[in-house]
């Protein structure tokens, strides 16, 4: 575009044309800055929301952890006994979107069935450890849309930049540049027309 600004005639045509443009461009990048403090809210927000999920890595680490000892105390038979009476969870990733930016999730759609588990020790540990798996998949989903909005608002931040520093001085100067010379143009117009006149 900068080259384009370059070779433009200096006429009032390309003075309203530079005019529309810059007007354009300046209204784009408000919109651009009112997207991008939504998004800066959004990203806090969900920051806000991790920290009370700070706990639940320890939780996990736990119930994961009682799951080992059982492993460990009764021996590996046992628990692969035990663990082929479990029908695993379904969980599925979707593509959901976040203030319009699209973000993988994902969603339980069936909880692990434990009613073929006879065990008491073994049933308890074994949905502890699930109840601690569902909030670390809902930390996950919530850092994922962090990471997704933030890459959103890089691109935007390099798009506002790029305004900023390049198009709209360029714009600018080739308006000025043009407004000086058509001014120029109606001045000697106007001498010419005097001098006529006069003549």
């Amino acid at each position: 575009m900068s080259s384009e600004l370059a070779f433009l005639p200096a006429s009032r045509g390309t003075l309203l044309l530079l005019r529309r443009r810059l007007e354009l461009v300046k209204r784009g990048k408000e919109v651009l800055q009112m997207r991008r403090d939504q998004l800066v809210k959004e990203v806090f927000a969900i920051m806000d929301e991790l920290k009370k999920l700070a706990e639940a890595e320890k939780r996990y680490l736990e119930a994961a952890r009682r799951v080992t000892q059982l492993r460990m105390s009764r021996g590996e038979h046992d628990f692969e006994s035990i663990a082929s009476l479990v029908r695993p969870p379904e969980i599925e990733i979707v593509i959901v979107s976040r203030q319009g930016v699209p973000v993988p999730e994902a969603r339980i759609i069936s909880e692990p069935d434990y009613s073929r588990v006879a065990d008491p020790e073994y049933r308890e540990a074994l949905e502890n450890l699930w109840e601690a798996m569902k909030t670390m998949i809902l930390v996950a989903n919530r850092e994922l849309e962090v990471e997704k909005l933030c890459q959103q608002l890089q691109y935007i931040n390099r798009v506002v930049n790029s305004l900023e520093k390049n198009l709209i001085p360029k714009l600018e100067d080739a308006l000025r540049r043009i407004e000086e010379h058509v001014s120029e143009e109606e001045i000697e117009e106007f001498v010419r027309i005097k001098l006529v006149s006069e003549g």
